[in-house]
């Protein structure tokens, strides 16, 4: 574990973001690449849970799936890693489908390929700040996200994401370290903080604090708990409102630009 150091305030300029956060990808992808070629390293229990398409869903997701009372449910787990850990049979009764998405996802295919392991469900690319370009709206009865969304580049964008890709009623479920980032020195993919104060889910980073639920667009009604993990559970309670071609095209433009910028200066040392 890195020296927990003071960090900087984030950059607005959105390329120094997407630099902050892609200094993270080797080490991702050469967790993984151990994981796999290991069958789980350290974790072989988990190894064999995740790659076995008779792993019933974890507790915490099989408990919400039958407060639903539906018969059929729609899984979204944004930042899954190559392959899901929320398991596959749901409860008895019950059909699932479940979509697990990664920024890394193209990156995981080639490597679980090239040693031929078969995932029950591949991993798919969406970004969490970026699920309604990828996915329909208002199409998921549970959005799920264990461990990840603190990795994003935006979070807060990443949830407004979640809160649009999710029906009416339907649930976003959290679980995450708390604090990571201080406790990983801002290293990496660790450049946000998790945490509930006086039951308020809370984002943080130096100086910098966001109130997450007087950061979403939309109402919701939420849950966050920190017991051992932040666990926050956010249900959609009003529409989200249409996102303008207008402003979908200039975020697009602005991501373009950032990204392009990046590569430059990478390519010049």
């Amino acid at each position: 574990m890195n020296t927990p150091s003071q960090p900087r305030d984030l950059p607005t300029d959105l390329a120094e973001r997407f630099d902050l956060w892609a200094a993270g990808i080797a080490y991702e992808l050469g967790f993984w690449t151990h994981w796999a070629q290991t069958r789980g390293g350290g974790w072989p229990d988990e190894y064999a849970a995740r790659m076995n398409p008779e792993t019933p869903l974890v507790p915490w997701l099989a408990d919400r799936a039958r407060e639903t009372g539906l018969t059929h449910l729609r899984v979204l787990d944004v930042g899954a890693g190559p392959v899901t850990s929320i398991g596959y049979v749901p409860p008895p009764g019950m059909t699932i489908e479940i979509v697990p998405t990664d920024p890394l996802a193209d990156a995981y295919t080639r490597i679980f390929d090239a040693m031929g392991l078969k995932r029950p469900v591949p991993t798919v690319f969406a970004p969490a700040e970026e699920l309604s370009a990828f996915l329909p709206e208002d199409s998921f009865d549970i959005v799920h996200c264990r461990n990840a969304l603190d990795h994003s580049f935006d979070p807060i964008r990443g949830l407004t994401e979640m809160l649009r890709v999710v029906k009416m009623d339907g649930q976003i479920m959290l679980y995450h370290n708390p604090n990571e980032a201080e406790g990983e020195g801002y290293s990496g993919f660790h450049q946000y903080n998790f945490d509930v104060e006086d039951e308020r889910f809370i984002i943080w980073r130096g100086a910098q604090r966001w109130d997450v639920q007087n950061e979403l667009p939309v109402r919701t009604w939420m849950r966050a708990r920190r017991r051992g993990h932040v666990s926050v559970l956010i249900q959609k309670r009003k529409p989200m409102p249409q996102e303008r071609e207008s402003r979908f095209r200039t975020r697009f433009a602005e991501t373009s630009r950032a990204l392009t910028n990046l590569l430059i200066r990478r390519s010049l040392g």
